[in-house]
């Protein structure tokens, strides 16, 4: 039995890396050609009331925030798959970007959830309309617990990552969009592969957890009421 499964473990594993390698040899550039011609009555979107292609719920956020940082490591298997410069340049930057909406989305869930558990505000926190990982940090350690050194460690790699982008522009616009909006020359920061990947899978670890505490908390204050 052991056998067999660590046999089917081999093949999943040699057939996502042949789907994954067959992806890293494609690019939309390639894909369109053989598209066709939009029609009058064609739309982006299907009516709600079509339940055919397998619409995901509306309401499950967990889905849409992990969505962000699933593809952020997806990309970089991608990346590390291909030799094609081209396909490197191009997916890094989605790779940064969906990261850092995972991490902005998490923490204000999280924040939120927590703010839920008590009767008033705080003075001072954090607008969940803002999108610096700084403040929204800031806000959520007074929730998490005794300081420790993970804490200290995740909250070094948060501040890294704010004092590089911000507002969130960094990876989301090209050099000439910002250096045409925000009047000012950008400098990227330098990535390796293998250092990101890890620390993604870190950080995400981390604020899973945290997300799943806020949820808990407040599922079970919600069930008292």
């Amino acid at each position: 039995m052991r056998r067999l499964k660590k046999n089917y473990r081999k093949q999943i594993k040699r057939q996502l890396s042949r789907d994954f390698f067959l992806l890293s040899k494609s690019d939309i550039n390639s894909i369109s050609l053989y598209v066709p011609n939009l029609k009058d009555d064609d739309t982006l979107f299907v009516p709600r009331e079509d339940n055919g292609y397998g619409h995901f719920p509306d309401d499950d956020e967990i889905l849409m925030q992990n969505g962000y940082a699933s593809t952020s490591v997806l990309l970089l298997n991608l990346i590390k798959l291909s030799n094609d410069r081209f396909l490197k340049e191009s997916y890094i930057n989605p790779v940064m970007f969906c990261f850092r909406q995972y991490l902005e989305l998490t923490m204000k869930d999280s924040l939120l959830r927590f703010r839920l558990w008590r009767k008033s505000p705080s003075r001072g926190e954090a607008n969940l309309d803002g999108h610096n990982l700084f403040n929204l940090w800031r806000d959520l350690k007074q929730y998490i617990g005794p300081k420790d050194k993970e804490v200290n460690r995740i909250g070094k790699l948060v501040e890294e990552l704010n004092a590089a982008d911000e507002d969130g522009t960094l990876f989301r616009y090209n050099e000439f969009l910002t250096n045409s909006i925000k009047n000012t020359v950008i400098t990227r920061p330098l990535i390796d592969i293998n250092v990101i990947k890890l620390r993604i899978l870190q950080m995400y670890s981390f604020f899973e957890g945290v997300n799943e505490l806020a949820r808990k908390g407040l599922e079970e204050i919600v069930g008292n009421r």
